[in-house]
């Protein structure tokens, strides 16, 4: 490997020539978020001296560990410079497509560099990878009266706009940018979506397991300010961050907050006409995201725990009929399991679908439903549309190892709606609402979110 130089607006980076891909890691797009830009919106980063030192992963956002386990390992680097992109692009130059990564993790863990994401897959089928590190957690999402909400959706939207500016210098085209992200990073593409701050940075969306928590976001106590949290530092923000944890045990405390310039409405409102118009989304999930969790439930919390999920995500009083009879016949856990992932992110997808299927935007949806291994889980279908199936934990996590002909058809449709704005089957449209079903081998199913449909946008014909 031989060092690669790239001069941007701000400085010179030095990354590293891996051959048919050149790889940078921790390029600033913002000024350190430490002092009093802790809980400030991002700074524009200003001009250094000489070359930056672009050949080792930058710091991570992430400070804490929560999951001892988790299926994307989450390398914790210490530092301040969390406000960075990695950068993968093609050796050659050229006009090449973008994709711009945001990483899932809850809002408070995960990481740019994280190894599944590996860039170069995309790099060689000739497109510039950028992924995004951002604020997380406290310092990211938490409201306090005394910042502006939704810190770390602000950094997304100046990574974005570092893209527009500086990506020509790694061959990228910022005419032809697509947004993607998983999990908590698939709820801020569809954010993003109705923002009117990212209007025009970003020319198509990819939201994979897109996860939007209708219930409020969590408030901290009056006494509690960001300007205290800021002259305690890193200490105290951690021991609050922990603090949120222990109060917050059956819920996520930590989520983008609806109301103001950056999140004006309802994501799943916003994702379709208005600024969103005619921008291609290609939406989807996996079969069973988080149905194992109901195997960790103890009994009597098993179905008040399933109307806490139903009820704070807004499930509509008439699709209660429609999910009495699905649940007809189930065990009482795996109805619990199915209820957990309708509400947690088969709703999203249905009601995103919907919404722009109305408006006539141009949308595609997909569901992983391999059962291969370990079934398709949470983060199970990463893997195949990035193809690593051989990186860290891959094998480990699925249980068996991933088909190659499923890893490479997956992989094959983001590159395609990446580089042309379709993934190669047909869109979700009223006539038929056909999905991709990725199974080995993949198909199209007619009306493939009908039940999901009929329990979570029973108004939808």
């Amino acid at each position: 490997m031989t060092d690669a130089d790239v001069t941007l607006s701000t400085g010179r980076v030095r990354g590293t020539d891996l051959g048919d891909v050149v790889r940078f890691y921790g390029i600033p797009y913002a000024e350190d978020p430490v002092g009093d830009r802790r809980f400030a919106a991002p700074v524009r980063r200003e001009p250094w001296q000489g070359t930056r030192d672009a050949t080792r992963p930058a710091a991570t956002a992430q400070r804490l560990r929560f999951d001892p386990d988790p299926a994307i390992p989450e390398p914790i680097v210490a530092g301040s410079d969390v406000l960075h992109v990695d950068v993968w692009a093609p050796a050659t130059g050229g006009d090449h497509p973008v994709l711009v990564w945001i990483h899932g993790g809850g809002w408070e863990s995960g990481s740019s560099h994280q190894p599944w994401f590996d860039g170069a897959t995309f790099a060689r089928r000739g497109i510039v990878v950028v992924s995004v590190g951002y604020r997380l957690a406290v310092e990211g999402f938490t409201p306090f009266p005394d910042a502006p909400d939704n810190r770390g959706l602000l950094d997304w939207i100046a990574a974005l706009e570092w893209v527009r500016d500086e990506i020509t210098a790694f061959g990228g085209d910022p005419g032809r940018v697509t947004v993607a992200g998983q999990s908590a990073g698939g709820g801020a593409v569809l954010c993003l979506l109705g923002s009117p701050p990212a209007a025009g940075l970003f020319h198509g969306a990819i939201a994979a397991s897109p996860a939007v928590l209708r219930a409020p976001a969590t408030h901290p106590p009056k006494e509690v300010t960001a300007e205290g949290l800021a002259a305690g530092g890193r200490g105290a923000v951690d021991e609050f961050h922990r603090r949120l944890r222990r109060e917050n045990q059956f819920t996520l405390p930590f989520r983008p907050v609806v109301g103001g310039e950056t999140v004006p409405g309802p994501p799943l409102e916003a994702v379709a006409g208005g600024i969103s118009t005619h921008v291609p989304l290609l939406v989807g999930s996996t079969a069973t995201e988080f149905e194992a969790v109901s195997d960790r439930i103890p009994g009597p919390a098993l179905v008040p725990g399933a109307a806490f999920m139903a009820l704070s995500q807004q499930l509509p009083r008439q699709g209660l009929r429609a999910l009495a009879r699905q649940s007809n016949g189930r065990s009482l856990r795996r109805s619990v399991g199915a209820v957990i992932d309708a509400a947690a992110i088969h709703s999203t997808v249905a009601r995103a679908a919907e919404t722009r299927v109305a408006a006539g935007d141009p949308t595609w949806v997909y569901d992983f439903c391999w059962t291969g291994g370990n079934g398709p889980r949470h983060c199970a279908d990463l893997p195949f549309f990035w193809a690593v199936p051989n990186g860290d934990n891959v094998e480990r996590y699925l249980g068996t190892p991933a088909p190659a002909e499923l890893v490479e058809a997956m992989h094959e449709s983001w590159v395609d709606f990446v580089t042309r704005g379709d993934p190669g089957y047909p869109a979700y449209e009223s006539s038929g609402r056909q999905v991709m079903a990725w199974d080995d081998p993949a198909s199209l199913v007619e009306d493939g979110l009908a039940a999901v449909r009929a329990v979570w946008w029973p108004e939808a014909r």
